[in-house]
């Protein structure tokens, strides 16, 4: 055991006494990561209106409400406000295609009286002194590309961040016209931020769901990668490998006191990318329904606390098969393409995972490296439980161990090119 932890400490040292090894483990692949999540909304918005500023929108009669309305998200949105006067032939699909072709979400208010304020004002009269509730004929219509499928969602969020608003704006104010200022309507989200907060939780949490887990699982993978090669690949193909077999460390210790190094080192590096998508949330205030990450993501203790549990046992797997793979094969190169194919089935895994909305089945939760993109997705959504936790822990660890051992043994018979010719039939037939 102690030979495992000096080699561990040794290997520690050995990547922070290069920056440049460092910053690529640690800092470069979230860096480039939230980058590239914060940059996608944008390109999304140019490609679709050929602006990558806030979202243009245009406002067609609007009522002195709606003018006064503060809820508007100025900031985030765009007005341009026209009168239906204004458009030839009057507002009919044809007269707004126009606008909607060029990526413009288009808001018409109407009403069968010809004033909507006045039409709205009567519904409430209706309801709040003659206590009749019914159906007014004021109307709010939202036009957009239906061809595109980011101007639908952008619809979908404009709806959800404004004209929801600005009904409740009504809803306030013609309450406080007709039964007094003595009685006022609040918001519960203005009384309780808290709610306001877990309600854009769950949102960004469901969105996040089919994004951050295989990231995550992709990022985990590609430090074990990088440090696997520099641990085993690198040093075997160096002859330092076996220099280090013919000192008093036996070789089961040397290979876990790397082992170990590898897993505290990704499991920190993993934990800083988290907190950069964390804070990256945080900071997307104008919640683009394009963003990959959109405002709001958190995790409860108990998420966490299963989230960090399950990372270290997998890379343990990860790191295990990457030392096999390295000890299997003699070649540097084929060694580094080996592992580099495993990255590729991740890679295709993530992109299964955007576009698949069902509940995942036992099984995959006892595949190593998948089962961590499940689990996190589950953790995600707040539908996680602890056997399924257990499950994942237990799977991976124990593959790792079996690996492990597997690989110590290699090393201590010098069983390098026994099975070389089995893994490139494996892998490149």
């Amino acid at each position: 055991m102690r030979y495992s932890i000096i080699i561990l400490k040794w290997e520690i040292q050995k990547l922070l006494s290069s920056w440049k090894k460092t910053m690529a483990v640690f800092l470069v692949p979230a860096a480039v990561m939230v980058f590239a999540i914060n940059l996608f909304p944008k390109l999304l918005n140019y490609i679709s209106s050929g602006s990558v500023g806030a979202q243009k929108i245009v406002i067609i009669d609007a009522p002195d409400t709606f003018m006064d309305f503060t809820g508007k998200k100025e900031d985030i949105y765009r007005y341009q406000y026209i009168s239906s006067d204004d458009i030839e032939g009057g507002v009919t699909q044809e007269s707004v295609y126009p606008y909607v072709k060029e990526g413009s979400i288009v808001v018409f208010f109407s009403s069968l009286k010809g004033d909507f304020d006045a039409s709205v004002k009567e519904k409430y009269k209706r309801f709040y002194i003659d206590g009749i509730d019914a159906r007014g004929d004021a109307f709010i219509t939202v036009a957009y590309d239906d061809e595109k499928y980011l101007s639908g969602i952008k619809a979908e969020q404009y709806q959800e961040d404004i004209i929801n608003s600005y009904k409740n704006y009504l809803d306030d104010r013609f309450f406080e016209e007709y039964v007094g200022s003595d009685s006022e309507m609040f918001e519960v989200d203005e009384y309780n931020p808290i709610t306001f907060i877990l309600d854009n939780r769950s949102i960004a949490n469901a969105q996040a769901s089919r994004i951050i887990p295989g990231i995550l699982t992709i990022l985990i993978y590609y430090c074990v990668y990088s440090l696997s090669c520099d641990m085993i690949a690198m040093e075997k193909n160096r002859g330092f490998l076996n220099k280090l077999v013919m000192t008093p460390a036996s070789c089961k210790m040397i290979l876990w006191g790397k082992a170990l190094a590898a897993i505290i080192m990704v499991t920190c590096s993993t934990v800083i990318t988290f907190l950069f998508l964390f804070l990256s949330s945080w900071i997307n205030r104008s919640n683009d329904a394009g963003s990959l990450l959109p405002f709001g993501l958190m995790l409860m203790p108990d998420q966490l606390l299963y989230m960090f549990l399950a990372i270290p046992a997998t890379v343990l797997v990860m790191t295990s098969f990457c030392f096999l793979v390295a000890l299997e094969l003699e070649r540097f190169e084929d060694a580094v393409a080996n592992m580099q194919f495993i990255l590729l089935l991740l890679l295709a895994g993530f992109f299964i995972q955007m576009f698949y909305m069902f509940d995942p089945i036992f099984i995959e939760f006892l595949i190593p490296g998948h089962n961590l993109i499940i689990l996190l997705k589950m953790v995600l959504l707040s539908k996680v439980n602890l056997f399924q936790v257990v499950a994942v822990i237990s799977v991976n660890a124990g593959l790792g161990i079996v690996l492990m051992k597997r690989c110590a043994n290699m090393l201590e018979g010098g069983e390098y090119d026994r099975s070389n010719k089995r893994f490139k039939k494996i892998f490149f037939r």
